[in-house]
């Protein structure tokens, strides 16, 4: 009897900083690029009152799944326009604050190494949740971006509640991961 081979392992081989930056970068634009057009999310559909409690349910969630970048980028438009309006160096402040949050944990896919170290996540965490916090107690702008946040999900929750999901077709794939069907993988 032959031992068995060793378990494969996968091991993610450390980028420079300037790798992770850039394809952190790419990753964004590739999320961006899948907005729907703007013409649909406007002017496409007829808006209405639901019928049912159960119909409002399923026409906000499906608007919601289908929908999701652009309210994405409604609700980052008003926040930034809070704070245009609040402070330019606001907007700056906190912009530099999401841009990290971005390339550093949303879209980073390999360890961070900083001269020759690998940075654990917990430590970039740690130490982006103490920069935004920072930045939003030096710039005094915590109310602004509640509120334009506020004004922005508001903007989406009406759409999304008014808007007739009937023709929208979501790919088989987003419908199951958002929870609109079911898979017959078990």
């Amino acid at each position: 009897m032959t031992p068995s081979p060793p378990p494969i392992t996968y091991i993610s081989i450390p980028l420079p900083t300037n790798d992770v930056v850039s394809r952190s970068i790419h990753n964004l634009t590739t999320a961006i690029s899948s907005h729907r057009p703007w013409s649909e999310l406007i002017f496409s559909g007829d808006f209405s009152l639901p019928e049912s409690f159960s119909s409002l349910l399923l026409r906000s969630k499906t608007n919601f799944n289908y929908f999701f970048v652009n309210y994405t980028i409604i609700v980052s438009t008003c926040a930034a326009f809070a704070l245009i309006t609040a402070s330019p160096v606001a907007l700056i402040v906190v912009g530099a604050i999401i841009a990290l949050w971005l390339i550093f944990h949303f879209f980073r896919e390999d360890p961070l190494i900083l001269w020759s170290f690998q940075v654990g996540d917990r430590t970039v965490l740690l130490f982006l949740v103490l920069a935004s916090v920072w930045a939003i107690w030096f710039t005094n702008s915590a109310v602004n971006l509640a509120v334009g946040v506020s004004v922005g999900l508001l903007l989406c929750i009406i759409h999304a509640v008014f808007r007739n999901s009937d023709e929208l077709f979501l790919e088989e794939d987003d419908a199951i991961n958002g929870g609109l069907i079911g898979s017959n993988l078990r």
